[in-house]
């Protein structure tokens, strides 16, 4: 999901921590981990523990589980402990875990991060695995590249997904607006959620603020025919984009058409702290993958909608594998993780219970499968992928070490703008003086 004013961290520290002598002595302990002899024993009678850890909604977090469960029953020598925390937390734990050599063997990873955990040795590459106790038949091999770094596969997609927007379809028919469509534009932006502030009265606002997100910035980019970041790791934008961005979400603030920052702030990332679900907003800029969270906590009837394309007509859309498994170079037991990691992405029974939870299934063939089993809330999540696809859509590329700390600082400079403690032209300029140093 989007990331709001304490979003889901990897924090600068996180190069600090990773890079002292207590990880490299964990690592080197166990740098024989991933070499499995044969010893001539029946390797699946013998018991097995595995730690896995993820982050998410309560639906995630259930279902995930009852696939874990099923692997145990047809595995019965594995046992698996699993961690899971909201986003906000999870990679703040993590990050202690690893410093401390007590990482699990799986981790939900995410593209947002996952350049940087690589590059300082924490996770296993799993070329050697992919093909043989990982199967990828088939696959798109976008959905793999989106794991790859410097030709390096770091982890295995679970699902695919795309940024959307959520809206409470019962509030705008209870206002008599008509819900957007598809190719709408940020002018019709404008004009929708100004009109819903104003027919709903105080306390009700047409959509959370998309100032301080980065998923919106790079929308924005797009349809500029822009990257968050080029080739080469750097800033792929200039200070006019991010002017006028800014000012963009500026000025709808300052109409009352967007979530006033006081009250944005104060909520999580989680589906179940947006304004939709709580009863004060109508829009919110997030992920399709999240569409069956919302209408399950939502009291009203919620839908999903494109980001608004440009107001030329450039869609900009974009599509993401945003999510991996991957496992850490200090599992000791990396054969049975593979396993399992393979039993999550390509297992019909678990394919069923995990539906599209962490988004529509990378495999072909289970894609296939859950869409046929799926009730029409869960269907729509496909028949969107369908339709941005059909509107260009791009993939999101890895992003590069620093990517967090420059998120941060994003979203740090938009709300110092939000509070009225700078102006537009100060926190663009200390952006651009501050972000590169973070991608050096």
């Amino acid at each position: 999901m989007h990331e709001r004013a304490h979003p889901k961290r990897a924090r600068r520290a996180i190069i600090a921590v990773l890079s002292t002598t207590t990880l490299i002595a964990a690592l080197a302990a166990c740098s024989g981990s991933d070499e499995n002899p044969d010893d001539g024993s029946d390797a699946v009678d013998e018991p097995v523990e595995l730690r896995i850890a993820w982050s998410g909604s309560e639906d995630r977090t259930q279902r995930t589980q009852e696939a874990l469960d099923l692997y145990t029953e047809l595995n019965p020598n594995v046992t698996i402990e699993v961690e899971y925390t909201t986003s906000t937390n999870f990679w703040d734990r993590l990050t202690t875990q690893v410093a401390g050599g007590n990482a699990p063997d799986i981790i939900q990873m995410s593209g947002q991060i996952l350049a940087q955990y690589a590059s300082n040795q924490v996770l296993l590459p799993m070329d050697d695995i992919i093909g043989d106790a990982i199967s990828v038949e088939g696959w798109d091999e976008g959905l793999l590249e989106a794991q790859t770094i410097d030709g390096v596969l770091y982890g295995v997609p679970p699902g695919v997904d795309g940024h959307a927007m959520m809206y409470d379809a019962t509030k705008l028919e209870e206002l008599g607006i008509e819900p957007p469509a598809d190719d709408w534009t940020w002018e019709d932006f404008a004009e929708i959620t100004t009109a819903i502030s104003a027919a709903a009265g105080d306390g009700y606002y047409g959509s959370e603020d998309g100032g301080p997100q980065y998923e919106v910035l790079q929308t924005f980019l797009a349809q500029r025919g822009k990257l968050l970041f080029d080739e080469d790791g750097q800033l792929g934008f200039d200070e006019q984009d991010l002017t006028d961005i800014w000012t963009m979400f500026t000025d709808l603030r300052l109409a009352g058409a967007t979530v006033p920052p006081d009250l944005q702030t104060a909520q999580g990332a989680n589906p179940e702290n947006s304004g939709v679900v709580q009863g004060y907003a109508a829009f919110d800029f997030t992920t399709s993958s999240q569409y069956t969270n919302f209408v399950g906590l939502s009291p009203n009837k919620v839908d999903m909608v494109t980001y608004p394309f440009a107001d030329d007509g450039e869609p900009g859309q974009i599509w993401r594998s945003g999510l991996a498994w991957s496992i850490t170079r200090t599992s000791p037991d990396v054969d049975e993780a593979a396993k399992l990691i393979d039993f999550l992405v390509n297992d019909s029974e678990a394919g069923a219970i995990l539906q599209t939870t962490r988004g529509v299934p990378a495999a072909p063939q289970i894609r296939e499968e859950v869409r046929e089993q799926v009730d029409e809330v869960e269907v729509r999540s496909f028949e969107y992928l369908d339709t941005i696809l059909e509107f260009g859509a791009t993939a999101t590329p890895i992003f590069p070490p620093g990517f967090g700390d420059v998120r941060d600082l994003y979203q740090r400079l938009y709300y110092e703008v939000a509070f009225e403690r700078l102006t537009i032209e100060q926190a663009v300029e200390q952006f651009f003086a501050e972000a590169p140093g973070y991608l050096a």
